[in-house]
C-alpha cells in the first residue's frame, strides 16, 4: 500500500515571497539574520528584566509554600534558567508550518502597527523543570499570577500533544526596541516560559528534532505506528510513558510524605 503523505501546498521560498507582499522589509537582505541577533539581545534583557527579577524575588517563598504543602522540592535546579532567542531557521520553519495550515496567514504574522516583529508566542523563551508533576501547575500558576499583577497580558496554555509532549506554557509580552541600520523603534516581543517535569524535559530534548523534521511533512499515523524502526514509534510512546511515570512518582511521594491537608485530617 502506498504511503499517504500531505505535500506542502507552498514552499518556504514561495511563502517568503508571499509574506514580502504584505511586509516588504522581509525581502531586504539580512532581515532574518538581524532578527535572530535581536532575539538573542532581547533574551538577555528579559533574563534580567523586571518580570524575571520579580520571579526570582518570589522564588524562595514559592519553594517554601510548595514544600510545606507537599513535602517535596519545587524545582529541579537551585536557580532559574535564562531566556534564549529563537534562531532564524526555527523562526522560518515555524512560520512556514503555520502558513501550511492557514492560507491567509501572511496577514497575521506581524502586528498591525510597529516594527516587523513576528507574532510568534515564543520568539524569546525558557524552560523551567519541576521535580514533580503537581509542581508544574503550582509554579505556572504563580508565574501567571505575577504576570497579571505586572500587566504583561499573560496567557496560560496547558499542552498535552499526541506526540507525547506534556507541559504548561506561560506567555507574556515584553517591551523591546527593534534595532536596524542604526535606528531604534519601540515594539513588543512575545515570550514563553515552558514549565514541565525534569523527566518530561529530558525526553522532549532527545526527541524534539524528530518532531521538527516531521512537522512540515505530515504522514498518516498508521504508517509509523506499525514500523518499530521509525524513530517516532519509540519517541511518541515514550513521551506518554514518562507522563505516566511522573504520575506514579507523585503517588509514591504522597505515600511517603502526606500533604498538609492529609496531615490535618489525621
Amino acid at each position: 500500500m502506498a504511503k499517504r503523505t500531505t505535500e506542502p501546498r507552498i514552499s518556504q521560498q514561495e511563502w517568503l515571497a508571499e509574506l514580502a507582499e504584505v511586509r516588504p522589509e522581509v525581502a531586504v537582505a539580512g532581515f532574518w539574520d538581524n532578527l535572530e541577533v535581536l532575539c538573542d539581545g532581547w533574551a538577555k534583557e528579559i533574563s534580567v528584566g523586571p518580570y524575571w527579577e520579580e520571579v526570582k524575588a518570589h522564588l524562595k517563598d514559592w519553594r517554601y509554600a510548595y514544600r510545606t504543602r507537599t513535602g517535596g522540592a519545587l524545582l529541579a535546579s537551585p536557580a532559574l534558567p535564562t531566556f534564549e532567542g529563537k534562531k532564524t531557521s526555527r523562526i522560518l520553519s515555524k512560520l512556514h508550518c503555520e502558513r501550511l495550515h492557514r492560507d491567509d496567514y501572511a496577514n497575521f504574522v506581524f502586528p498591525d502597527s510597529g516594527p516587523p516583529i513576528p507574532e510568534l508566542r515564543d520568539l524569546v523563551r525558557t524552560r523551567v523543570m519541576c521535580k514533580y508533576i503537581d509542581g508544574v501547575r503550582f509554579f505556572s500558576d504563580k508565574l501567571f499570577g505575577l504576570a497579571e499583577e505586572m500587566r504583561l497580558s499573560p496567557k496560560c496554555v496547558q499542552e498535552a500533544r499526541p506526540e507525547g509532549y506534556f507541559a504548561r506554557h506561560i506567555n507574556f509580552k515584553s517591551s523591546v526596541f527593534y534595532r536596524i541600520a542604526g535606528t531604534e523603534t519601540p515594539g513588543e516581543v512575545r515570550c514563553e516560559v515552558q514549565v514541565a517535569t525534569e523527566l518530561a524535559t529530558r525526553i522532549w530534548e532527545a526527541t524534539h528534532p524528530i518532531y521538527e523534521a516531521e512537522r512540515e511533512h505530515e504522514q498518516a499515523s498508521e504508517e509509523w505506528q506499525w514500523d518499530p524502526k521509525d524513530p517516532r514509534f519509540i519517541s511518541r510512546q515514550l513521551g506518554h510513558m514518562i507522563h505516566l511515570a511522573d504520575g506514579l512518582i507523585l503517588r509514591l511521594r504522597e505515600a511517603s510524605h502526606p500533604s498538609e491537608t492529609e496531615r490535618k485530617r489525621k
